[in-house]
């Protein structure tokens, strides 16, 4: 099978800046509400290879395989402990922004990435018309990418965020569901590796459409 070089780099290098800039939201927002245990672990970093080291599968092996055959993913996580927190957040409030935090660097990546396709749509390039191609494809790239990353993270089935955001929010009536959704989070997790694809994209496709729509690029 030919394999297009240049996708395959773009694929990889859009997948784990992604998954780094969502780690490291999530550790800066731990920092900054008083748990310093990604800090003192050298997972404050954008520099992506603390995550490589940490969880090669999910850093290396998973984007590299994905790159190769179409289907991105991988996936990383940020050492997080509650009870360090500031004493002025309780560990749900904390549990929620720092959960939040991550799909919520996604979301502000991909509105920047569209940013940068308006740029170029209004000949923002000029000056370097080569750089015009590369960049839109970049951009592109790193929207969908982006969009993707934020709606399925946002499902709530553990380990994924949307399940501590969630379970964060809601009353404390609901801790025995929780139990069940995380006991049974595997077998879920599963579930959605199956027909997540198909839930999301749709979700993603609206949102890109949207961004596109409110730059004006439509």
């Amino acid at each position: 099978m030919d394999i297009d070089l240049g996708r395959f780099a773009l694929s990889l290098f859009t997948i784990i800046f992604s998954v780094t800039v969502h780690e490291f939201a999530h550790a800066w927002t731990a920092h900054k509400m008083g748990d310093d245990t990604a800090a003192r672990q050298g997972r404050l970093t954008l520099n992506p290879m603390p995550l490589m080291q940490a969880e090669p599968i999910g850093m290396v092996v998973a984007p590299l395989l994905g790159a190769w055959t179409g289907f991105m993913f991988a996936w990383a996580s940020t050492p997080v402990d509650l009870r360090r927190v500031a004493r002025r957040f309780s560990m749900r409030q904390a549990n929620f922004w720092i959960s939040l935090a991550g799909p919520l660097s996604n979301l502000l990546l991909a509105v920047l990435s569209v940013v940068l396709l308006a740029f170029i749509a209004r000949g923002g390039h000029a000056s370097n018309p080569d750089l015009g191609e590369p960049l839109l494809l970049i951009a592109q790239q790193l929207a969908i990418t982006n969009l993707t990353l934020f709606f399925f993270n946002l499902i709530p089935v553990a380990p994924l965020d949307g399940f501590s955001v969630l379970f964060s929010a809601l009353p404390r009536s609901f801790e025995r569901l929780e139990a069940v959704v995380r006991e049974y989070g595997g077998m879920l997790l599963i579930v959605v590796m199956l027909i997540g694809a198909r839930l999301i994209s749709p979700l993603v496709k609206s949102a890109y459409l949207g961004l596109l729509g409110l730059a004006g690029l439509l």
